[in-house]
């Protein structure tokens, strides 16, 4: 997939290498965009960040919210900035 979207033009990919839960997938491109957006982060370091905030996000009894196959799956590729 990563490829065909390169082909087709894209410059940068974001794309998961096994299938993420939806609201795990909501919150991480959420953070992500805002962060290259709003904030103007470069792609790599929005994603990097966007992948902590989940890896640390606690549940009310403070226990991980997110499990590892929810934000480890996520790649960029092509130009990172």
């Amino acid at each position: 997939m990563q490829k065909a979207l390169q082909i087709a033009g894209a410059r940068s990919v974001i794309t998961s290498l096994w299938k993420v839960p939806d609201e795990a997938t909501k919150e991480l491109m959420l953070d992500f965009y805002r962060r290259v957006w709003v904030e103007k982060q470069p792609k790599w370091k929005a994603l990097w960040e966007a992948k902590r905030r989940l890896r640390e996000a606690r549940d009310e009894r403070g226990d991980p919210k997110y499990t590892l196959r929810d934000w480890a799956a996520w790649v960029l590729t092509g130009e990172p900035d």
